[in-house]
């Protein structure tokens, strides 16, 4: 018997590992270098800046392989 999840349920996502995929090699010496500048001058912690900056680094490579993968099909 297959049982349904109740509606408006999902499956929780650690956001927290994806936005930390998004620094590593240069983009993580990137992200240190600017986290502690910017944590001084806002109400965000560095590790908070960390996260945002891996997040958009993330979304950014997710973006070129989708824009790969669309021209690929439509050749």
């Amino acid at each position: 018997m297959v049982r349904h999840r109740p509606f408006g349920y999902l499956r929780s996502v650690d956001t927290i590992k994806y936005a930390d995929a998004g620094l590593h090699g240069w983009k993580a010496k990137v992200g240190e270098g600017v986290a502690d500048r910017v944590s001084s001058r806002t109400r965000l912690s560095a590790e908070q800046v960390k996260l945002v900056l891996g997040a958009a680094f993330f979304l950014l490579s997710l973006q070129y392989v989708v824009k790969t993968l669309v021209a690929i099909a439509r050749r």
